[in-house]
């Protein structure tokens, strides 16, 4: 235990607070004033005295250049409201908590010049930082929490980094941890400055977060409405939220592009989303913690590949819509079916005479959707283009609607309708709740959504374009055969269809920890085996599949 000097116990007693803020300045004065005494006195190293009061603490701080040059280069703040990598003092604190965050070469030393703080406590600093950066008295982390996560190990295990693009290629960027309490839920938007000095376009975006994510929509704010949200993590309140500072859907903003799970998602050659120079990002992203006892680091890493604005022949749009009538409804217990009519007074980026040529389309709901239909309406002829039952890659039939999971179907070619036909659009829900369910953010209300992507105008240029080889990394570089689990979502009693398999072929069933809870080899002759897990606990499981020339991996989520 460090001692501490009787000036930092004065403070201790009058000042200390129980909001995040106040732990800050607690942190900084133990660690940074009192001992080695670097930030106090009359002279206090780079002018920044951490024995005042905390008001001229924050002034200090927040917004104010470092006092290095090539921080300042960088972009860097010694405290960036929302966004710790450019923040110079978490960089300074950080000593390698998160490999993003470390000081460069040409930065000075770490500090406390004593050693680093503990984890709980670098990450409180960061965590401050991520949300805004606020002097309030308000608690946005528990240090509790933190410290039970980084202390007493009581927390699952973070995502693996995936590795960024290749120099030249594009970038990485990176949210998280965020910290979930067992049963935890929680939606949140998050603006990002990307400091770019050029404009270019987007090719493709890879996106990689927690299983227990329930989804993750990526915006551009519109020319001149960059600062119509502050920084930091802000918690999304009401759909009907009358300033829409804190909404994951408003006006001021552009889609790019939105996921339910891990996904990357290569455009159609000579298409591309632009972006322009010093774009403003805002993220969507909504996770909960399924785990019961366990602290979940829910982060995600998108992978940004880019080339030189001008090369796309068309810009993709994306676009996520609400059911608009009516857009709050109610749900009440039992078998409900609601329809809708999307024709072009929800596209923003055509009229009614426009050619919709669709490349993707996506379901949304909670818990309680059992199904999702899109139809293309030519005239009362309709024609099934959206089958719900698919599973996530829309490769087959699966029986059944996974609402976590829903399928994300791409048009080999694309769909063409005109916008004033439009779609007809069905969802069916199951309310088991035995009360009435409304319209709301977490995943206990209810939703009735559509992701579509699609471009518009003359786009038979396109057709001139020599076919590209997939290059797109991962499980898709393996052959991949349909096999199925039934039931899914199931009590731990479940049944594997392996048909479609001519081999041997290894089982393993891992949990959110990444711990393997079975383990068993089967031969080609036993294509339906059944598995008792019934002394699994509740929660997401991942089932693989591997064979000699085959790996294959599904979700399965066990119930009470």
């Amino acid at each position: 235990m460090r001692l501490l000097l009787p000036l930092f116990l004065m403070l201790l007693s009058t000042t200390t607070m129980a909001d995040t803020f106040g732990e800050v300045v607690t942190l900084l004065n133990t660690n940074c004033a009192s001992g080695y005494g670097c930030h106090s006195g009359d002279t206090p190293a780079f002018g920044l005295d951490f024995t005042v009061d905390r008001d001229a603490i924050y002034e200090q701080l927040v917004g104010v250049a470092p006092g290095t040059a090539e921080a300042v280069n960088k972009g860097y703040e010694l405290v960036k409201a929302g966004d710790p990598g450019r923040s110079f003092l978490y960089r300074k604190v950080n000593h390698g908590l998160h490999e993003d965050s470390n000081l460069g070469d040409d930065q000075g030393l770490s500090m406390p010049i004593a050693g680093p703080m503990q984890d709980h406590e670098i990450e409180l600093i960061r965590q401050w930082i991520l949300y805004g950066a606020k002097n309030d008295e308000e608690t946005y982390i528990s240090s509790d929490l933190l410290e039970d996560y980084y202390v007493n190990g009581n927390g699952l295990e973070r995502i693996e980094a995936p590795a960024p693009p290749a120099p030249g290629e594009g970038f990485q960027l990176h949210l998280g941890p965020i910290f979930l309490e067992p049963n935890g839920e929680v939606e949140y938007v998050y603006r990002y400055e990307l400091q770019n000095e050029e404009s270019f376009e987007v090719n493709r975006i890879n996106t990689i977060m927690n299983e227990s994510s329930h989804h993750f929509l990526f915006f551009k704010f519109n020319e001149g409405e960059e600062n119509s949200q502050d920084n930091g993590l802000l918690e999304v309140g009401l759909i009907s939220s009358a300033t829409g500072e804190a909404s994951a859907i408003t006006s001021n903003t552009k889609m790019i592009s939105g996921w339910a799970y891990s996904k990357d998602i290569a455009l159609p050659q000579g298409t591309a989303f632009t972006w322009n120079k010093d774009e403003v990002l805002k993220y969507n992203y909504h996770i909960k913690n399924y785990h019961q006892s366990a602290i979940l680091p829910a982060e995600l890493y998108i992978n940004v590949y880019t080339q030189e604005a001008g090369t796309a022949l068309h810009e993709m749009h994306s676009e996520f819509h609400l059911c608009e009538e009516p857009l709050i409804f109610t749900l009440p217990p039992g078998e409900t079916t609601l329809e809708w009519h999307f024709d072009q007074r929800y596209l923003d980026e055509a009229g009614a005479n426009d050619i919709i040529h669709l490349w993707s389309m996506g379901a949304h709901t909670h818990q309680y959707g059992t199904d999702f239909d899109v139809y293309y309406d030519d005239n009362g002829f309709f024609e099934q283009i959206y089958e719900g039952f698919y599973n996530p890659d829309y490769s087959f039939n699966q029986g059944f609607y996974d609402y976590s999971e829903p399928p994300f179907r791409f048009f080999d070619e694309f769909f063409d309708f005109k916008a004033s036909d439009g779609l007809q659009v069905y969802a069916a829900y199951n309310n088991t709740s035995g009360g009435n369910i409304t319209t709301g953010l977490t995943t206990e209300d209810e939703m009735f959504g559509m992701f579509i992507q699609y471009l518009t105008g003359d786009i038979s240029d396109l057709a001139d374009l020599e076919e590209e080889e997939d290059t797109i990394s991962g499980i898709g570089d393996i052959p991949q055969k349909d096999w199925s689990i039934f039931p899914n979502p199931s009590t731990g009693n479940i049944t594997l269809d392996l048909t479609q398999f001519n081999e041997s072929v290894e089982v393993r069933i891992f949990n959110v920890l990444g711990e393997t809870v079975y383990q068993q080899n089967f031969a080609a002759n036993q294509s339906t085996p059944q598995i008792d897990l019934g002394e699994a606990a509740s929660g997401f499981y991942l089932v693989q599949i591997k064979g000699e020339g085959t790996k294959s991996v599904q979700k399965l989520l066990i119930e009470d």
